[in-house]
């Protein structure tokens, strides 16, 4: 579970390096850009609320995987399509589906510990939901500067 957390957080390096695109590749302006990221911003309650009432009622293990093959597929689609309006509605549904993920992961935690070690586990999920976020920007900034040729 720490691994998957790990990566489901990796998948924030779509937050910096979107900034970028929108500005460098297609000409937005900040203030276009601004309205694109607080609507992610605002997206994200609703969808974790909505995760949240679907681990109540259906296989949170299965919907992991579910909602993982739906991002990974979108970043797929994102890498292969030319970038338009489309590709920032899969990033969309990307973010939807890693937020809806983060109560599943915390309820498997609390259904798979023991109650004396509990704190560390969410311990442990918690350092490997701060080390995605850590390595996110990294690895999106390495893969910017390939995609825009620089040269690190």
């Amino acid at each position: 579970m720490c691994f998957g957390r790990l990566v489901t957080a990796m998948g924030a390096m779509v937050w910096p390096m979107l900034t970028m695109i929108l500005s460098q590749k297609m000409g937005m302006s900040p203030e276009h850009i601004s309205w694109v990221m607080a609507l992610f911003g605002i997206l994200s309650l609703p969808t974790n609320l909505i995760g949240g009432k679907m681990g109540d009622h259906f296989n949170k293990k299965l919907n992991i995987v579910f909602l993982d093959l739906i991002s990974v597929v979108c970043y797929i689609i994102c890498a292969v399509i030319p970038l338009s309006a489309k590709s920032i509605v899969l990033m969309f549904i990307t973010a939807i589906c890693q937020n809806m993920e983060y109560p599943y992961y915390n309820a498997l935690t609390a259904d798979m510990t023991k109650t004396e070690d509990r704190e560390r586990a969410y311990s442990l999920q918690y350092l490997c939901t701060n080390l995605g976020f850590v390595m996110a920007p990294a690895v999106g900034a390495f893969f910017f500067g390939i995609i825009c040729d620089w040269h690190f």
